[in-house]
């Protein structure tokens, strides 16, 4: 990985540790250098007006004198680009290079940048396939908690609400190819299989695919959704139509999640019975009831 880009990487790091002080055998870990390196890191981002601060002793190290400014925003794909290059050891050219990843800024890629080693080690290979034109194989498992085979064409990596989307082409038996989403912490044994060609039509209908399917924020801000559930049993099912992202209260029988994307909680609601769960939060119940509202009417045009 490039000077620049450890730079950067420590930096993110301090950011999102900003209320601790980060030991310098930590950042020489995460960025595989050497604690003299560190601080020469840390030398360069003082005279780019970044200060970090030191403090000596046994609860001593490193921190940023001042939580960086929102309006300094990285794009997902850098970003992800980034935390790839450091894990592989390769140069962030060449990372980025390999990403079939739509740039966008959005409002939480300053917060959350640290990336989980099994979803890199995912999104290196469907990158790394993509790059080279290669259709991929993996196990998914679905909404309902069934684990299924898949094979499928890698388009697009895109981030939203979170969490890493696969937008891949799928071909049914007697079917049209068309686009279908995968969240990639579903995904296990991932393999690069035969070569594939892009269909230029697929890529053009992308865009359209994630508004629909509730990946890409209608906002900047983030939608909460309360439910109060009957039984351990409603639980687990909500649990796995949400792809498992919600926080539970076992006290008060609660299910919270929330998303950039309203259509993202609407689209499991339609697979739960109002009999065993109760939306709490008066003001998605009402975007929600006049959702079902305006879906009907549609039908009835």
């Amino acid at each position: 990985m490039s000077h620049i880009a450890r730079e950067l990487k420590m930096l993110f790091y301090l950011n999102n540790n900003i209320h601790r002080n980060v030991k310098i055998s930590e950042l020489a870990e995460l960025l595989e250098v050497t604690p003299r390196q560190v601080r020469r890191y840390r030398d360069d981002l003082d005279q780019c007006e970044f200060y970090v601060l030191e403090e000596r002793g046994p609860n001593g190290g490193y921190k940023l004198q001042d939580p960086l400014d929102k309006s300094l925003m990285i794009p997902e794909n850098i970003m992800l680009a980034l935390n790839i290059a450091a894990k592989n050891n390769e140069s962030l050219i060449n990372s980025l290079k390999k990403l079939p990843v739509v740039p966008k800024i959005n409002d939480n890629i300053i917060l959350n940048n640290n990336i989980f080693d099994d979803t890199l080690d995912k999104a290196s290979i469907i990158c790394e396939a993509k790059y080279n034109n290669k259709s991929i194989s993996f196990d998914y498992i679905d909404r309902e908690g069934k684990t299924m085979s898949i094979s499928c064409n890698p388009y697009e990596l895109i981030y939203a609400n979170h969490t890493y989307y696969l937008i891949a082409s799928y071909k049914p038996k007697n079917n049209n190819e068309a686009l279908v989403k995968y969240d990639i912490d579903n995904m296990s044994n991932i393999k690069p299989a035969s070569t594939f060609t892009s269909n230029h039509k697929l890529v053009e209908e992308s865009n359209k695919y994630q508004e629909f399917y509730g990946i890409k924020g209608e906002s900047d801000k983030e939608t909460t959704l309360i439910l109060e559930y009957a039984n351990n049993s409603i639980l687990r099912r909500i649990d796995r139509l949400f792809d498992y992202k919600g926080v539970i209260d076992e006290v008060n029988k609660t299910y919270t999640v929330k998303s950039f994307s309203e259509n993202e909680l609407f689209y499991p609601l339609f697979s739960l019975g109002t009999k065993d769960i109760k939306i709490l939060n008066k003001d998605f119940k009402i975007k929600y009831m006049n959702y079902l509202k305006n879906q009907l009417d549609a039908l009835g045009k």
